[in-house]
């Protein structure tokens, strides 16, 4: 299994290098359209896709355990929002963006075991698979929300049909309804394992300030003083949020948390 997760991990790191290739064609040969670049990223979608049918199997769990099955988690949302807004909003200049983004997690997902594991009597509950699965949903959404508000800081424009406010809204609010439904999960798991929905743990506190966080800007969004500017960079510093409760935390402190 690890020389096969090896392979089309690979495979998609290359499919998503190729895809970006071919956008930068498009914008240099005439009569190329941007829409190619969609064709290399799917190819690159089906073998994230194929890798985590087949670690399912394999494992006979969902594969969202560990550095190596989280980021696949991760980078396989990023990109499905991606073509999602290049098919529904002509977002063909930011796909390259996103497809970057998935590209940055799959390297990092290297630094990670790719055998496949039994999961511990700990995590062996549906609610901890749907707490990690969500929570690393979110995670990829709220970086394509941050990479939205940064085309619109700088800018850049993702779409022709100046969708850029409803990719933002969109990315957000999904993000936050499955970090929602991560955190609920996860509470409830949390008596089951420890008998208390809540605990002083690092990681638990800085999860909930990162849902808090969310929620004020949900909050704040449609006031006059937090549009344009303010929210981007709102949602850029909400991501860098999420990669310290991610992976910050980790690096930085001992925690009790499997993932890393």
């Amino acid at each position: 299994m690890e020389a096969t997760s090896s392979a089309l991990h690979m495979s998609s790191l290359a499919f998503y290098g190729l895809s970006l290739v071919v956008y930068s064609l498009s914008r240099a040969v005439r009569g190329l359209p941007q829409k190619v670049a969609v064709w290399p990223a799917l190819a690159g979608l089906f073998c994230q896709l194929v890798l985590l049918v087949l670690r399912w199997r394999a494992g006979n769990h969902l594969p969202v355990t560990g550095l190596f099955e989280t980021q696949h988690f991760l980078a396989l949302w990023v990109v499905m929002t991606g073509l999602y807004f290049s098919v529904r909003y002509w977002a063909y200049n930011f796909l390259p963006a996103a497809v970057g983004l998935a590209m940055a997690a799959l390297i990092f997902a290297s630094r990670g075991p790719k055998a496949v594991t039994p999961l511990t009597p700990a995590i062996d509950t549906p609610l901890f698979l749907i707490h990690i699965a969500t929570s690393f949903a979110a995670y990829g959404l709220f970086g394509i929300a941050a990479l939205v508000a940064l085309f619109r800081l700088i800018g850049i424009s993702g779409s022709p049909v100046n969708a850029e406010q409803r990719m933002l809204d969109e990315s957000i609010y999904l993000g936050y309804i499955l970090f929602t439904w991560a955190m609920i999960a996860g509470s409830l798991w949390a008596y089951l394992a420890w008998g208390s929905y809540w605990t002083w743990r690092i990681k638990g506190l800085w999860s909930w300030i990162l849902w808090f966080y969310y929620s004020g800007v949900l909050h704040v969004r449609k006031r006059s003083g937090w549009q344009a500017r303010p929210l981007d960079l709102l949602a850029i510093a909400g991501y860098a949020l999420v990669l310290f409760t991610y992976l910050g935390l980790g690096l930085l402190f001992k925690t009790s948390h499997p993932l890393l």
